[in-house]
């Protein structure tokens, strides 16, 4: 890798997959009926906000038993025992990651609006205006819908925090620290091809698939450039963003 950047990990890719579907599928699957009655309880809460602040603790939750799970089995005695360094958790030359990750992040922005259209264009012609329409509706984010409602204040603040801080580092944890790693040490220079459509498949989206993979390949290219996920973390976020912040402005209301 260029300027340092840590080698590959040797591991099982069993072992992310364990990770991703315990912490990001079984997870909120089982905490999704226990926060619906705790917060059903409370009394004056619309059904409305109720489904937000489940979707939000939910969202939280995910990216934090993400991260828990992938430090303690990379870095933990019982795991890989891999220095932190190799998962990329330095702040080595930091500012300038951040500098990198800005620039990368409004690329990822001008790749995700010119990506969907083209995307959509694409399967307009496969599947037909109502066709495209039906799988749109069906890929679309339960995020995504919350930031377009008349949420309260707090609520609005716990949705940008998981999508805009807790999903890029958990993300980025995972998929660039960690699987990222693995599939350099099995694949070299093709891993950044590989864990960006790995990134894509784990949205389960087929409309966005393409867009997300070439974003997920960016993040990889940013990462291997600097090192440390300083660089991915930072552009991810940027672009989750300015993704909730235009949701909020094209309904009228500023994000702060």
């Amino acid at each position: 890798m260029r300027d340092g950047a840590p080698a590959g990990v040797r591991d099982s890719l069993l072992n992310p997959l364990a990770i991703y579907l315990l912490a990001m599928v079984l997870l909120p699957w089982t905490a999704a009926p226990l926060l619906r009655r705790v917060v059903g309880a409370a009394a004056g809460v619309s059904e409305e906000v109720q489904h937000a602040a489940v979707s939000g603790l939910v969202l939280v939750l995910q990216g934090l038993a993400l991260i828990a799970m992938t430090l303690a089995h990379a870095l933990g005695p019982r795991g890989l025992g891999l220095p932190p360094r190799a998962l990329g958790l330095s702040r080595r030359e930091w500012q300038d990651g951040v500098r990198l990750g800005v620039a990368g992040g409004f690329v990822l922005v001008v790749i995700n609006i010119a990506g969907s259209r083209a995307a959509a264009a694409l399967f307009r012609l496969l599947l037909g205006q109502e066709g495209l329409a039906r799988q749109l509706a069906r890929e679309r984010a339960v995020i995504t819908e919350l930031f377009q409602l008349d949420l309260p204040g707090p609520l609005l603040a716990l949705l940008f925090f998981g999508s805009v801080v807790i999903a890029p580092v958990s993300e980025e944890l995972f998929f660039r620290g960690y699987l990222h790693a693995i599939l350099r040490e099995r694949f070299g220079a093709g891993a950044a091809y590989l864990s960006g459509a790995l990134f894509a498949a784990a949205h389960m989206y087929l409309v966005h698939f393409l867009p997300l993979a070439v974003m997920g390949v960016v993040l990889a290219r940013i990462y291997e450039r600097r090192g440390t996920l300083v660089a991915p973390v930072v552009a991810h976020g940027l672009a989750n963003l300015v993704v909730a912040a235009s949701l909020l402005l094209a309904r009228g209301i500023s994000p702060s």
